[in-house]
């Protein structure tokens, strides 16, 4: 993996965290964590849909409840977007650790959910990260278009 482009924001405070968790009692503690830390934030990760964009603390109920997740996808709770067609979301309806899965916001249902990590800790080790090889490392055909890396 490359180092790639990551974003931090200020801290939430307290108030915040403690919103969150009565809209969402049980989230995860390395989720709060990261929210104490960067409230908000994002980039690149090395899965698809290759990059994130974490809603603020204080936003999170909201877009739950504006995007209808309880009642599209009972048993997830979303945290942030891909910037494009994907919300991500902790899959809450078996026993924790919770994976964290990428649910489209167009045909949102439970059966189209992607698991991009099994747990919010292994997420978090892929912030910063892409799977992209440097331009001096890719190899190209005869045509001029890049291998496959893994052949």
């Amino acid at each position: 993996m490359q180092q790639g482009e990551w974003y931090s924001a200020e801290s939430c405070g307290d108030a915040a965290i403690e919103e969150l968790v009565r809209s969402a009692p049980d989230l995860p503690a390395e989720y709060l964590a990261y929210l104490r830390e960067s409230d908000g934030g994002g980039g690149d990760i090395p899965v698809q849909p290759w990059g994130i964009n974490f809603w603020k603390a204080n936003k999170v109920p909201a877009k739950n409840l504006g995007y209808e997740v309880a009642l599209n996808v009972p048993g997830f709770y979303a945290f942030g977007t891909s910037g494009g067609g994907e919300m991500f979301a902790f899959d809450m309806r078996s026993a924790k650790p919770w994976p964290v899965v990428i649910i489209p916001f167009i045909g949102m249902e439970a059966e189209a959910t992607i698991v991009v990590a099994p747990d919010f800790a292994s997420f978090r080790q892929m912030f910063g990260k892409t799977d992209e090889l440097p331009a001096d490392e890719i190899r190209l055909d005869d045509t001029g278009h890049p291998l496959d890396p893994n052949l």
